[in-house]
């Protein structure tokens, strides 16, 4: 049963990565022919396409009422997001300090405040240890909230070239959502890997969540981050993983309460614990992305993977 479990982690991790990069790559093409900015492009395609193993594994997990699963893996992702995708890919990739902007961006700067405001809200709304249909649908207006603010900034930001889409379109359309049914499968193959070695081995639901999902659900923004610094574009994984930690609080979590109606979580100070983590790593993305220096970002980075890694050890203890 345990090896069984590993086979079906494995291949469903495998999946996952496979179905992450053919979304990628076909969302990098969709932004090109709908001329929009990078960030733009990245905050929502390569945010909520990186986002989407959370997205399904929380609706699945939901119906199998392990909701645990689904909370862990998002503030878990979230955390993996900055503290380990993040600075591992400027860690060793060398970035200059003219390759980002002196100063945010409009937009930048809208969505980090976005960010920043999320983690108040979901620290508020986790602090009684329960998910319900409440939360789901204070989460389900942000979410709104998030809409208008992203259309309202498309709009400014598009090019003003009137060019036409091309038949382009559809091929890119058509990968696109084959790679998304590759995540499916991957995912759910994942999952029920993830609950059988969580069983075999003793370990909560929640803590498998925050730790072995979590970190196997980021290996896309891990891939799209790397291949993006390597085009030197900075704005396109910031925008990456502030798009992907902004699906994972509202359509993450906020799907949970309106399936599983007996989403009892952990106790508050696990919660505490996580959402601090949250605030920190998030505090240090804003740091590095407001100041950034090559010295002073590699000292941040070991920082940051120093408590990820301690972070990580002490869910186990």
């Amino acid at each position: 049963m345990f090896t069984l479990g590993i086979v079906y982690f494995i291949a469903g991790l495998i999946l996952i990565a496979l179905g992450a990069s053919i979304v990628v790559s076909n969302t990098e093409k969709l932004s090109s022919i709908l001329k929009i900015s990078y960030f733009i492009s990245s905050l929502l395609f390569i945010g909520i396409a990186t986002s989407a193993p959370e997205i399904f594994i929380s609706i699945l997990s939901a119906f199998d009422q392990k909701s645990n699963i689904a909370v862990g893996n998002a503030l878990g992702s979230n955390i993996a997001n900055i503290a380990f995708v993040f600075a591992i890919s400027l860690l060793f990739l060398k970035i200059e300090p003219s390759t980002f902007k002196e100063d945010l961006s409009s937009e930048e700067s809208y969505f980090l405040k976005f960010l920043i405001f999320l983690s108040f809200l979901i620290f508020y709304l986790l602090s009684d240890g329960v998910i319900d249909l409440k939360d789901s649908f204070i989460l389900s207006l942000s979410f709104l909230v998030f809409l208008v603010l992203y259309k309202t900034l498309f709009d400014q930001v598009r090019h003003s070239t009137n060019t036409q889409p091309s038949d382009k379109i559809t091929g890119v359309l058509f990968f696109l959502f084959f790679g998304l049914s590759i995540l499916l499968i991957g995912t759910e193959i994942f999952l029920r890997g993830a609950i059988s070695i969580a069983t075999m081995i003793g370990v909560s639901d929640y803590i498998i969540g925050l730790s072995i999902t979590a970190i196997g659900t980021s290996i896309p923004e891990l891939a799209a981050s790397i291949a993006s610094i390597r085009r030197k574009r900075i704005d396109f994984i910031f925008g990456n993983i502030l798009g992907s930690n902004i699906f994972n609080i509202l359509l993450v979590i906020g799907i949970v309460g309106f399936i599983d109606t007996s989403s009892d979580l952990i106790g508050k100070n696990y919660i505490y614990r996580d959402i601090l983590m949250i605030f920190f790593t998030t505090l240090m993305l804003i740091t590095i992305r407001k100041n950034y220096n090559l010295i002073s970002t590699r000292l941040i980075n070991i920082i940051l993977l120093i408590s990820f890694v301690v972070y990580q050890y002490s869910l186990y203890q």
